[in-house]
């Protein structure tokens, strides 16, 4: 039986969501405001490598190494995004408005790098 690759990050991404929201919630430890962000990371891994244009990148050794700096970039836009959130809503400190610099510029670059790599080279 094959597994399939983005099924794997799923499923590491559900066991480790539902491992910090026991802590979270149940336990009240701050541990589970860590535990989400390699979550969010998984959930990332499993929607990238759910999609076709971004599967066939990895047919070549340049469209691996491609493939690997967009999966970056989302995951460093994804993390970014949730520290933010957890400082600003789970803390109440003002500091993680700082995590929006980040967030914006990975996430645009990784927009950038999908319209050039993936979309153009289609139409």
């Amino acid at each position: 039986m094959k597994i399939k690759i983005n099924m794997l990050f799923l499923s590491i991404g559900i066991v480790l969501s539902v491992i910090s929201k026991l802590l979270q919630f149940a336990y009240q430890a701050k541990i589970g405001d860590l535990i989400v962000l390699p979550a969010a990371v998984f959930f990332v891994l499993a929607i990238l490598h759910s999609l076709n244009g971004f599967k066939a990148l990895y047919l070549t050794p340049q469209g691996a190494s491609q493939a690997n700096i967009m999966a970056t970039l989302a995951c460093g836009a994804v993390v970014s995004f949730q520290i933010m959130m957890i400082l600003i809503i789970g803390n109440n400190n003002q500091l993680g408005f700082f995590f929006v610099v980040p967030f914006i510029a990975m996430g645009a670059f990784f927009v950038y790098l999908w319209f050039q790599i993936i979309v153009k080279p289609k139409g």
